[in-house]
């Protein structure tokens, strides 16, 4: 079983604590879920002067961050988390919660909200790849409540991928990938098609295409 840190929960529907709750139920240890606060304060987690205790044991940190000024709670919050993991837990499995929007570009709506928000999110990603850390980048689509279990879920790398995901299958398959070394170095959307529920995590994640390496930066 793994000890896992979910850093970022305060974000519409609680969707880090909905995280924390399913790796507990698969067994995980959940050491900490936290607010990242505002990474530009030193007070917030953005200097972490504890980050030694947050992180100590920690064999994945998942980062889902905060709605507000994408550059901070985005980008520079990824970066920041990284510093941290790199120094006080080297070698700990990352998995930074994005969005499918990034794959479409600057055409889709939910990328023109702001003219910040496509840069930071394709900056944090980029951070991750190249970070040095083993990781897995999840790229959800539209979040429902429905019941865990309900549908089929479908991983895809088409850049467009698009459709509904809910909430508690898109939390199994974060916890999965933590559990499944196939996982590492994909980037990836996720989404419900009618059908039955994963039965083989390992083979979901062993079909996606590794990413390409990019410059540690």
């Amino acid at each position: 079983m793994a000890r896992i840190v979910v850093a970022g929960s305060a974000y519409s529907a609680g969707t880090g604590k909905i995280i924390a709750s399913a790796a507990a139920d698969r067994g995980h240890t959940v050491r900490y879920v936290c607010d990242l606060g505002d990474p530009a304060r030193p007070q917030d987690l953005g200097e972490l002067t504890d980050a030694a205790a947050v992180l100590e044991g920690a064999d994945a940190v998942v980062l889902v961050p905060k709605r507000g000024d994408a550059r901070v709670h985005t980008e520079r919050a990824t970066r920041v988390m990284l510093e941290q993991v790199r120094r006080h837990r080297p070698g700990a499995h990352f998995v930074l919660f994005s969005s499918f929007a990034v794959g479409h570009g600057p055409a889709h709506p939910l990328n023109r909200i702001n003219d910040t928000l496509l840069p930071a999110r394709v900056a944090a990603e980029r951070l991750v790849r190249a970070g040095g850390l083993p990781y897995t980048i999840v790229r959800p689509t539209w979040m429902t409540d429905d019941p865990p279990g309900s549908h089929a879920l479908t991983l895809s790398q088409h850049p467009h991928g698009d459709g509904m995901v809910a909430r508690s299958d898109m939390a199994a398959a974060i916890v999965a990938a933590i559990e499944q070394p196939a996982s590492r170095s994909t980037t990836f959307s996720l989404f419900n098609e009618p059908g039955t529920p994963v039965a083989d995590w390992a083979a979901a994640f062993a079909a996606l295409r590794r990413d390409e390496p990019q410059e540690e930066l």
